[in-house]
């Protein structure tokens, strides 16, 4: 800058001169009284401008180090032109922890001051207590230690380190507080002999995305390593959620009447068996049924005792080769329609007998479980055989499942099935939490053209809601290892599947994928990741905020 300004106050003192001369035929003392007049100007601007360019160096200095200092005071170290080198950046983790530190490079007989950030892996947030050691070690002897007992702020550690020789070390991070107690080995480093030796060029951080620690613990954040999984392919059908055929009952009108007001249950009652759960007052002339009843009950007794005698018969005959076996399960089946028939008429009856004119006849629970439906009210009419109440199994529910039938072929190898939950994650139904198959389906519904599947399951594992229909995807193969993240992690973004690497403590990547089978939570990738990456499981989307936001994301962070 001196040079151009000095140039251009030449520019004019030859612009003058000339001027000057133009003039000495009229007055030539003047002419030399105003050349140097001139000179003097000219050395005085000279001098103005030197004092100027001085001045605006100095400026530019204390921009510097006021930046420096800034810079510093927020993480508690030194003054900009005092660094040695670029800082060292890294980032490691244990089974509980992730530690992500800063530090300059290590000088013998310099304090270096180091700033790790340590977040829990249980819920991704910041250790708010506890102390740290860092600690310099040749094989298994320690040459230096030096602690912190509490973080300058949550999440936040920074103990000054203080080298008294150079050479090389192993540098280790041991962190205690919280319930953990856990050790971070960075492998080998340096402590260099001096500033000037420490001046080594760092290697460029991964990922153009910034997304500082302090985002991370204020907002939903959680990210995990990419490996194989045992993935189960699956096809979507539409499941019913129905009460098990054989842990409930339904509860039907004994004769035509009137439900009276006494005692009548309600739906999320639960009943033992043989408890009342209402009255039904016959119509008038309906006590005519009552022989009726007493008839139909020693018909049905009888017709069993028949089909006992028959089967009784018939066993000496088949194993003697004298009747085909079919006639042999066929009079089986006999007797157990039968015994169903004598049963029910014997139900009936008793029925009619446990109550009382005035209260009507009382409706008692076949089995023990839960109201899951109540199909009257008080003073309503009811008929003969209508269901009035329906219980179920208090801990198990059925899932009916239909599927198309090209699928009929691979339900026989079905394990289970899985469900989107309310809160966006997967439910499944499976051996892990409980379930089983019940029942597969041979033949194909003509009707629909659906084949089903039908699985039983602890109510508290699914839908509790006898009725509910909802989509459900069976499994139909067996589990295989595969290349596996959350779906979670997945965002569509530009119409392309995406996840977020991390690269790094505060850096990321944006990473288009291809997908594969999906089995409950988590999703095949066939490309564009591999094992051993982290990616973001929870909070994806802010991540793709932070990468929209440019630099501004990170202004203010302290490093």
């Amino acid at each position: 800058m001196p040079n151009t300004k000095t140039a251009t106050t030449r520019t004019r003192t030859t612009s003058t001169v000339t001027t000057a001369g133009s003039r000495m035929t009229t007055d030539r003392s003047r002419a030399g009284r105003t050349g140097t007049t001139l000179l003097v100007l000219v050395l005085l601007v000279l001098l103005v401008l030197s004092g100027c360019g001085v001045e605006e160096a100095g400026h530019g200095h204390e921009h510097g180090d006021e930046a420096g200092h800034a810079h510093g005071d927020a993480a508690g170290g030194a003054h900009a032109e005092e660094s040695s080198g670029e800082p060292v950046v890294v980032t490691d983790y244990t089974a509980q922890t992730e530690l992500f530190v800063e530090f300059p490079p290590l000088v013998a007989g310099e304090s270096s001051t180091f700033l790790a950030h340590v977040t829990r892996l249980s819920d991704f947030q910041p250790m708010r207590s506890g102390r740290m050691d860092v600690v310099l070690a040749q094989g298994d002897r320690t040459v230096a230690r030096f602690r912190v007992n509490e973080p300058a702020r949550d999440g936040l550690f920074t103990p000054a380190v203080t080298p008294r020789e150079a050479g090389e070390f192993r540098l280790l991070l041991r962190v205690a507080g919280e319930g953990l107690e856990v050790e971070h080995d960075l492998g080998a480093f340096r402590v260099y002999e001096s500033r000037q030796a420490a001046r080594v060029t760092a290697p460029a951080a991964e990922g153009d995305i910034s997304y500082l620690k302090e985002q991370q613990w204020n907002d939903v954040f959680a990210a995990e390593p990419v490996f194989e999984r045992p993935l189960r392919p699956s096809v979507l059908g539409f499941a019913t959620v129905a009460a098990p055929a054989d842990a409930g009952a339904e509860l039907r009108a004994p004769a035509d009447g009137y439900m009276t007001h006494r005692e009548l249950a309600r739906a999320g009652d639960r009943v033992e068996a043989g408890e009342v759960l209402g009255f039904v007052v016959p119509r008038l002339g309906a006590e005519t049924d009552f022989g009726s009843l007493r008839v139909e009950l020693e018909q049905a007794r009888s017709t069993l005792a028949l089909a006992r005698r028959d089967v009784e018969r018939l066993a000496p005959l088949f194993e003697q080769g004298a009747v085909p076996e079919r006639r042999l399960i066929e009079a089986r089946e006999r007797v157990e329609v039968a015994q169903a028939e004598f049963e029910a008429a014997r139900a009936r009856l008793q029925q009619y007998e446990q109550g009382d004119g005035e209260a009507g006849i009382a409706l008692r629970s076949p089995a023990a479980g839960e109201v899951v439906e109540v199909s009257t009210r008080p003073g309503a009419f009811v008929r003969s055989g209508d269901r009035v109440f329906r219980i179920a199994s208090p801990d198990h529910r059925w899932l009916e499942i239909r599927l198309p039938e090209r699928f009929a072929g691979d339900i026989g190898q079905s394990s289970g099935a899985w469900l989107e939950g309310e809160d966006g994650g997967a439910v499944v139904l499976d051996e892990a939490s409980g379930a089983r198959v019940v029942q597969t389906e041979a033949a194909v519904d003509p009707t629909t053209r659906t084949v089903g599947v039908t699985l039983d399951y602890p109510i508290d594992q699914g839908p509790k809601l006898i009725g509910a229909r909802l989509p459900a995807h069976v499994f139909v193969a067996a589990a295989e290892p595969r290349l596996a993240v959350p779906r979670s992690a997945v965002i569509e973004d530009g119409g392309r599947d995406v996840v977020y690497v991390q690269t790094g403590g505060e850096t990321f990547d944006r990473r288009p994928v291809r997908l594969g089978i999906v089995d409950g939570d988590y999703v095949e990738v066939l490309a564009g990741l591999s094992a051993g990456e982290r990616v973001v499981s929870r909070g994806a989307y802010s991540v793709r905020l932070a990468a929209a936001g440019g630099n501004d994301i990170g202004h203010g962070h302290a490093h």
